[in-house]
């Protein structure tokens, strides 16, 4: 590119009028943008104001700008991008929350109703024992734990012992 394709004639100035470009867009385009004088001469600038108007109507369906012009810049039509509501992160939470879910939420419910911790009923289901089951034997008191284990030790010293 040679240094007088920067300079801008005064006819090319008033050319660049006539077809509705003004002087700093005309410079710009040549000078930072790099377009050669008969692109930014003769093609017409974007209009914006329809993207404005569009903000507006967004803006009175509870949709900011910032939002607006991300799901315009993402793809979305227009329409939906102007209409569509905001999703509410608690709403989203708890759905990807409930999708996850492996335990159906009745039973687990029931499990807590019973006095049966999550743990418990997963270690439980784990273990093979039925949904239905595993939420609602009730748990060993320590008592029955501590005579179970004494059992569980005395048989292994009597193995030891034969």
């Amino acid at each position: 590119m040679n240094v007088y394709d920067y300079y801008i004639t005064p006819e090319e100035y008033e050319i660049a009028a006539k077809n509705g470009i003004c002087r700093k867009t005309l410079e710009k385009r040549i000078r930072e943008l790099g377009w050669d004088k008969e692109r930014a001469i003769s093609e017409k600038p974007r209009k914006k104001s329809s993207i404005k108007k569009l903000a507006e109507i967004a803006k009175k369906n509870g949709i900011n700008y910032h939002t607006f012009h991300y799901r315009i810049r993402n793809g979305w039509e227009i329409e939906r991008a102007v209409s569509a509501p905001l999703v509410d992160k608690k709403k989203l939470a708890a759905h990807a929350s409930e999708s996850k879910r492996k335990y159906p939420k009745d039973v687990v419910e029931m499990a807590r109703k019973n006095g049966i911790s999550y743990t418990c009923f997963v270690k439980r289901v784990y273990n093979g024992m039925d949904l239905i089951e595993a939420a609602t034997k009730p748990t060993m008191t320590p008592h029955e734990r501590a005579l179970k284990a004494k059992v569980s030790i005395q048989r292994l010293f009597l193995r030891k012992t034969i």
